[in-house]
């Protein structure tokens, strides 16, 4: 079993320019919400088993009130994942359910998420990518 948690890791890990990454961060940038939003860089450790994604500080403090538990990413086209959120000490990060979700929309790194709060009772948060690859996969911006 652990080999295979080292095989996936590396699969995912993949070659990516300065030019690229600052494309997909252009992209990022030019995209505005109406909502709070927040925007993170995928780095590998983001995209391995057992991995943790932390959210800015500053959107976690603003928009989440302390909320650990569960909560959901939610596509452009509607298509939901629960993820757990821990808040602690000021800081929030995605744990069980992120991998999932890393894989099945085929997230790599130097991708640019954008994370926009639609609802903050049952949280959602819409997650819309700029891929670093333009044959990466699934979808880039809406």
């Amino acid at each position: 079993m652990r080999f295979r948690f080292y095989e996936s890791a590396s699969a995912r890990k993949r070659t990516v320019t300065a030019e690229e990454r600052e494309r997909a961060m252009n992209a990022a940038k030019a995209y505005a919400p109406d909502n709070p939003y927040c925007r993170v860089v995928l780095r590998p450790s983001y995209l391995y088993r057992g991995c943790i994604m932390y959210l800015p500080s500053g959107f976690a403090e603003k928009n989440l009130n302390g909320l650990s538990g569960f909560m959901k990413l939610q596509l452009p086209d509607g298509k939901q994942w629960p993820v757990r959120c821990l808040y602690r000490g000021g800081r929030a990060k995605f744990s069980q359910g992120w991998y999932e979700f890393t894989l099945e929309i085929n997230l790599g790194e130097g991708d640019v998420c954008v994370f926009e709060l639609l609802k903050s009772r049952d949280v959602v948060l819409k997650v819309t990518v700029f891929r670093v690859l333009e044959d990466g996969g699934l979808m880039n911006h809406p």
